[in-house]
């Protein structure tokens, strides 16, 4: 597993150090060095000149701190503490391969060799070494800017936008918010649904229920539950319309669809594929509107268990096939994560999952 996220090799790990990294470790006093305003300087000749080495890591966390994002330090210190890819990424709360990508790219930046990796897991080298201690600084300063942060947001009120699917806001978002005013009635909630996918990382809206991680932006996500889907249809059109045997196509059938183009999670789409040969009788934008379609009798169609099972009106065409699960994924801007109002919905919204979570697979 390790393997395919290694991070880059160099020569030799006593090779010289990047002009970077010697910066690093000049004295301020010297005169040479990069500013807070990321100038430098240092001309490319005086980058190799021989630097007065700082006897603290002071120098090293303002020329650190000028020149790499919290982020990328913040990954450093994880692996550097938890020795391997997977320990580093369960408590960063990313894939591992991530954590391979983002150092790699800090060493890269760097322009040096970081951790050696051993049969006990990453080690860091002497240039990791030589940069631990203003890492740790830098975590501290953001520990305690995080802290002031949240000293100004310690209100449990206001305004929460929340961008989900409808199925996942009718039926994890609308319950997590009812126990969550009862507590904290000052909490608002706007609740925005439907096919379109608002943009998070452009703020318009604060937090989002989607069934795919975002690929890009300053954003933390975090997998809330898997959430079933199967194929329904009423009662009445079961009885008008024998079920064919799975796999053999819907031919002859009516189907109740999402509009044209959508495609969704690819187990949903999957199931939609089954019904390629059945007439669409029925075409909606809306997760609510096919539920209603379907127990209408209009046709079978592809809804999520939550909704398909507690409407008394719906069977499932085939009660015992196992449902498809897509995983639903909770998307917050990195900027609001912490206040306290988005804090709380997280938590009301984490705990919904775990009470429901037999209805929510299905």
């Amino acid at each position: 597993m390790l393997g395919r996220a290694t991070l880059p090799a160099v020569t030799s790990s006593s090779a010289m150090p990047s002009p970077k990294l010697l910066a690093m470790r000049v004295n301020r006093g010297s005169g040479c060095g990069r500013r807070m305003d990321g100038s430098s300087s240092l001309n490319r000749m005086d980058a190799w000149a021989a630097p007065t080495v700082a006897s603290s890591a002071h120098a090293d966390h303002a020329i650190l701190h000028g020149m790499a994002d919290w982020d990328a330090v913040r990954f450093f210190l994880e692996l550097a503490r938890a020795k391997t890819l997977a320990r580093a990424a369960r408590r960063l709360r990313v894939d591992y391969t991530t954590v391979g990508r983002r150092v790699s790219a800090f060493e890269r930046e760097l322009g040096a060799k970081l951790f050696e990796r051993t049969p006990d897991g990453f080690v860091l080298t002497d240039a990791g070494e030589s940069i631990r201690a203003a890492a740790e600084q830098m975590e501290q300063s953001a520990v305690d800017v995080e802290q002031r942060a949240l000293g100004a947001d310690r209100r449990l009120s206001g305004t929460v936008r929340v961008a989900a699917a409808e199925s996942a806001g009718h039926a994890v978002v609308l319950p997590a918010m009812r126990e969550l005013h009862q507590r904290h009635p000052e909490i608002r909630l706007y609740l925005m649904t439907g096919l379109a996918r608002l943009d998070i990382a452009r703020r318009e809206a604060d937090l989002a229920l989607r069934f795919a991680p975002p690929e890009s932006g300053d954003l933390r996500i975090r997998r809330l539950t898997p959430m079933g889907f199967a194929l329904y249809a009423s009662e009445d059109y079961l009885a008008r319309h024998r079920p064919p045997a799975p796999g053999a196509g819907f031919a002859g059938h009516d189907a109740v669809l999402f509009e044209e183009g959508f495609r969704g999670a690819p187990a949903f789409a999957s199931l939609v594929h089954s019904l390629r040969d059945a007439r669409a009788a029925v075409r909606a934008n809306s997760m609510l509107s096919l539920v209603e379609a379907v127990a209408n009798g209009l046709g079978v169609g592809a809804l999520t268990c939550c909704l398909g099972d507690a409407d008394p009106r719906l069977r499932r065409v085939f009660p015992d096939l196992p449902v498809q699960r897509v995983d639903l994924w909770l998307v917050v801007h990195a900027d609001v994560q912490r206040t306290g109002r988005i804090r709380a919905l997280i938590a009301a919204l984490e705990a919904r999952c775990r009470k429901a979570a037999a209805v929510l697979r299905g």
